[in-house]
């Protein structure tokens, strides 16, 4: 019998999607009491020759675009009564399903739960651009506290998604958050357990984390408040963003164990840098959006 369903949207990233589904079927969990729902996100992409695929394990193609379609459509077949989300990106540990069920089992009230994503290297030791990754990509206890998870490490009982109803398609970027938001509105509770880990590599070049904060901004502008007013108020508002956040400088230089002066420097410098480029997409789509009206 099937307990839970693995989740887990793709979008040509069938090298590494591999490597997480050698985590999955090493799992220390039955292999009988889960499947694995692969969701292919790019409709003229086909499945590599040798591709290696467990016994518990469909592949699917989803032409919607976007990874919340994509889980949308996993959703409508999953036949667990817990449903597990994770990254083709992603390396889940050998006892992640085991230790997120076992959790359910000794929390009756929890409805949602979301793990660390642990983040790992190509080399020995972290690039200075990957530091950032390291401190900055998944404060995944944080956002529990808030009442969301990312869907890079999410597990969520059926009865959330049967109250709520699925993840919102419309958004590039955010509807982890979206959704959380909404189950946490309705008396669904979400914990977050550190034993329930997958391992995330970390983003190292700056060209991938400009990407990634570009996608966060046109995501952020689906859903934050926006109040159109005068071009020379918008341009002030936007020059206030140049200033640098002294609670991050703060945090930078006063929390980074284990670095040096030039590294937390360039930290401050890429933090800076890329929260200018997250807050110019949402602006610029929340005006795009704004004169559509």
């Amino acid at each position: 019998m099937v307990q839970v369903s693995i989740i887990i949207p793709t979008y040509k990233d069938w090298h590494r999607l591999e490597l997480c589904l050698k985590a999955l079927a090493d799992q220390s969990f039955s292999q009988n009491a889960f499947e694995i729902i692969v969701v292919n996100n790019y409709a003229h992409d086909t499945v590599p020759a040798g591709f290696f695929t467990p016994g518990n394990c469909t592949i699917i193609t989803e032409t919607n675009h976007g990874s919340y379609a994509a889980r949308n459509a996993a959703l409508k077949i999953a036949k667990g009564d817990i449903l597990g989300f994770t990254d083709s990106d992603c390396v889940p540990d050998k006892d992640w399903i085991k230790n997120a069920v076992a959790y359910f089992t000794t929390h009756a009230d929890i409805t949602r739960i979301g793990g660390p994503l642990h983040i790992f290297f190509k080399g020995k030791g972290p690039t200075f651009t990957e530091l950032f990754d390291m401190k900055y990509a998944f404060p995944q206890e944080s956002y529990a506290k808030s009442g969301f998870a990312v869907t890079g490490n999410l597990f969520v009982k059926r009865v959330v998604f049967n109250t709520i109803g699925p993840f919102d398609e419309t958004v590039e970027s955010g509807g982890d958050y979206l959704w959380g938001q909404k189950a946490e509105a309705a008396g669904l509770k979400i914990a977050y357990s550190a034993d329930v880990a997958v391992n995330h590599p970390a983003r190292d070049s700056i060209k991938e984390l400009y990407k990634k904060e570009k996608r966060v901004g046109k995501g952020q502008a689906s859903f934050l408040p926006y109040q159109p007013g005068p071009k020379l108020t918008t341009f002030l508002n936007y020059l206030r963003h140049f200033k640098p956040n002294w609670i991050y400088v703060n945090d930078i230089w006063h929390n980074t164990p284990g670095t040096t002066k030039v590294q937390r420097l360039w930290l401050i410098h890429l933090q800076h840098f890329l929260a200018m480029v997250r807050y110019h997409h949402r602006l610029k789509h929340q005006i795009k959006k704004s004169n559509k009206k």
